[in-house]
């Protein structure tokens, strides 16, 4: 059936689905409770703890108290048996726009400029409120399902107050570690910066509020066009404007994609003052290494999208470029509306393209492969977890099994036909397991998903009214 004939059948047919709102009670999080996790394979991510067999993990009030073998569990503590299971520090999607869950697979086919002149400027801008609320909602109770404790949500869709205050509400209602990136708008063709300071007020008011504390489990960030995509003094203005936030902001660039792209940006930022710790990039494929040892001795960090870059044409993903210049680096999935499958889908695509790089290097130089692999899956468990915590900000937080820091775990099952024999726990994890394998997922010490099942009751109703709204929207577009 041809697609379009297949998106007017499914939207009659979705009309007869109950509301999310109206099919199920309002239901809260989890409850937090004390637990011992018992007997996994710990891999902790911490080089202090390094990885413990047969290990126990005592949660109380939602943060790691002790990592050890034969724990006691306190009175009234649940006890979580861990006995075949890999327990690993939760991911971090280093960069995602969560939004977009509600147009998962209109950029299957898509190029990037596809993707931008129909997924960007014909659906992304004509969402609602509460398209954005559902959309963060159910997003992020997918990616918990796919082992990512914390993301990162680039959220262009905020385009109002109002869609702001509803992806704050989705995010907070999932139960998901995130920073909010609010959209800064660009400014008019006029120059006029007026949407920018209305939102940027409505920013600060979360920063004070809502969003407040630097120990939340939801902070605030900023995102913006960037210079890659406007001129360069409107661009530097919206910067210096954002600075008094002191939230992590973020913009797409050095791509050769990018129409705009300015060669020598990140010493023409560090010029500016507006290259710092502050600053992350997004791909960032075609700089050079010393302008990566630059980003990084100001502090800026990375993130890249591996399967998108490699899809869309950005070009080798930068990932071992910028941390052999000292880069931080987190992985991020980016368009939920082309690519699915979560963080282990990341780490394998981003070794699998190094490897292939080296090994033809090697092969152009020498004639001969190289004698050993120079990237690890241990590497690439670091940039899911520890690492791309750090790169975020939240190394203090989370990342890894370290006492101390909030409860952010996964369980995954090594009995599986996927994964046993489990003969390398970190192989296993990175190159064998699924998301069918993830067995629990804990999240600021609460349980969300138990026995390979999330636990929030609302799941089926809000998927099927997200599609119901998103079949709606598809309408809308194509008559446009």
């Amino acid at each position: 059936m041809e697609r379009r004939s297949f998106m007017k059948a499914a939207a009659g047919a979705a009309t007869v689905w109950p509301a999310w709102a109206a099919a199920a009670p309002a239901a809260d999080r989890p409850a937090r409770r004390d637990f011992l996790v018992r007997g996994g394979y710990v891999v902790s991510m911490d080089a202090r703890l390094g990885d413990m067999p047969m290990a126990d993990v005592l949660v109380v009030d939602g943060r790691i108290a002790e990592v050890g073998r034969n724990l006691s569990a306190p009175s009234g503590a649940a006890v979580i048996d861990g006995t075949g299971m890999i327990v690993s520090p939760g991911f971090v999607n280093g960069h995602i726009h969560l939004a977009q869950t509600m147009q998962r697979g209109v950029s299957t086919e898509h190029t990037f400029a596809d993707y931008y002149s129909t997924l960007v400027l014909k659906y992304s801008n004509r969402m609602s409120p509460d398209d954005v609320r559902l959309a963060e909602y159910v997003g992020a109770l997918e990616q918990m399902s796919l082992g990512t404790t914390t993301l990162m949500d680039w959220n262009r869709e905020a385009m109002t107050p109002e869609h702001a205050e509803a992806a704050v509400d989705g995010l907070l209602d999932s139960g998901v570690r995130a920073i909010f990136a609010y959209t800064i708008a660009a400014r008019t063709p006029q120059g006029s910066d007026a949407p920018l300071r209305r939102m940027l007020e409505h920013a600060r008011s979360l920063r004070v509020g809502r969003l407040s504390s630097d120990q939340g489990r939801v902070m605030l960030g900023a995102c913006l066009p960037g210079p890659d995509f406007m001129p360069l003094e409107p661009a530097f203005a919206d910067m210096r404007m954002l600075r008094d936030l002191q939230v992590l902001t973020s913009f797409h660039c050095a791509a050769p994609i990018y129409a705009q792209r300015k060669k020598g940006l990140i010493a023409t930022l560090a010029q500016q003052g507006l290259l710092d710790g502050r600053l992350q990039l997004v791909h960032a494929n075609d700089l050079d290494a010393g302008e990566f040892r630059l980003a990084a001795d100001q502090g800026a960090c990375l993130v890249s999208t591996p399967e998108a870059e490699l899809h869309c044409g950005h070009g080798h993903p930068a990932i071992w470029k910028a941390a052999r210049g000292r880069m931080p680096v987190s992985l991020g999935t980016d368009i939920p509306s082309a690519f699915g499958g979560g963080m282990m889908t990341q780490m394998r695509t981003a070794l699998a393209a190094e490897i292939a790089r080296l090994n033809a290097q090697s092969f152009a130089e020498t004639g001969k492969a190289p004698a050993a692999k120079a990237v690890s899956a241990r590497d690439m468990l670091g940039l899911a977890t520890a690492d791309g915590a750090k790169a975020l900000g939240l190394g203090d937080v989370t990342g890894s099994i370290t006492p101390g820091k909030r409860a952010d775990l996964l369980l995954i099952r090594s009995d599986s036909v996927a994964t046993a024999p489990m003969l390398d726990p970190v192989g296993t994890l990175v190159l064998q397991a699924t998301p069918a394998d993830i067995d629990t997922v804990i999240v600021d010490g609460r349980v969300v998903k138990t026995g390979g099942r999330m636990v929030d009751p609302r799941i089926e109703p809000a998927a099927r009214e997200l599609r119901q709204r998103a079949l709606r929207m598809v309408q809308r577009a194509q008559q446009a």
